[in-house]
């Protein structure tokens, strides 16, 4: 396909001082929607336009996208990840960038931390089954497993849904400008808003992040957009 196509073509950046860094081999995207929801949480029917947008601008960047809408359970999103990672995640020389737009819940563990949590379409509202929520949904612990066995040198995480936990509430340095520091790995994860919050269905987080690789995500003018600028 002509996404596919897109995936492999190698990305070539010149840092400030002019010098050539080949930095990635093939860029893909996994984009995950989920809309459909069946065990007492809203349905979220601008989650379709989301990804359809998120697509379009993914592939306009260069990236072969795949797109999975409506996954039932933990063991779905397991396998989803799983499948993309095995495929596309063990080449150093890839970029790879993962979107959740769908639920996102947060609970206290029995240590009094916070946990993030994804939700699937038939996952229970924990406030009516919390067993149920818990067998179902997918942790954010989970996603950092994910993140330390991709071998792709960066890997960008987003999530269109509000929840909190400590894998957001670390903070690493990163280069300010392009350079060669850029081609070290790096994972980078970024969520539209925290439990306190709650986002609309229809998405200033989506709007936002099409309009930043549509080209008002570089704020310093270098003609590249880091994931501290899309975070901006």
């Amino acid at each position: 396909s002509f996404a596919a196509e897109r995936g492999i073509k190698r990305v070539e950046i010149k840092t400030v001082s002019g010098e050539t860094v080949g930095l990635y081999e093939e860029s893909h995207a996994l984009v995950i929607g989920v809309s459909a929801y069946t065990a007492g949480w809203p349905k979220l029917p601008g989650v379709k336009d989301d990804i359809v947008s998120v697509r379009k601008v993914l592939e306009e960047q260069g990236f072969g996208v795949e797109v999975v809408e409506n996954p039932k359970n933990r063991e779905e999103l397991e396998q989803t990840f799983n499948q993309f990672i095995r495929k596309h995640g063990r080449n150093p020389e890839n970029r790879l960038l993962f979107y959740f737009a769908g639920h996102g819940h947060t609970e206290k563990t029995a240590y009094g931390e916070e946990m993030g949590y994804i939700i699937p379409t038939t996952s229970p509202n924990p406030n009516r089954d919390l067993n149920g929520f818990l067998d179902s949904a997918m942790d954010m612990r989970q996603i950092e497993v994910y993140a330390q066995r991709i071998r792709s040198k960066h890997a960008l995480f987003l999530f269109d849904s509000c929840f909190s936990g400590s894998l957001f509430a670390l903070s690493r340095a990163v280069p300010e400008n392009i350079s060669y520091k850029t081609t070290k790995p790096v994972r980078q994860f970024i969520t539209s808003g925290s439990a306190e919050e709650q986002v609309p269905d229809t998405s200033i987080f989506r709007q936002q992040f099409v309009a930043a690789l549509s080209g008002e995500g570089d704020t310093d003018g270098d003609r590249y957009v880091t994931a501290i600028e899309l975070g901006e």
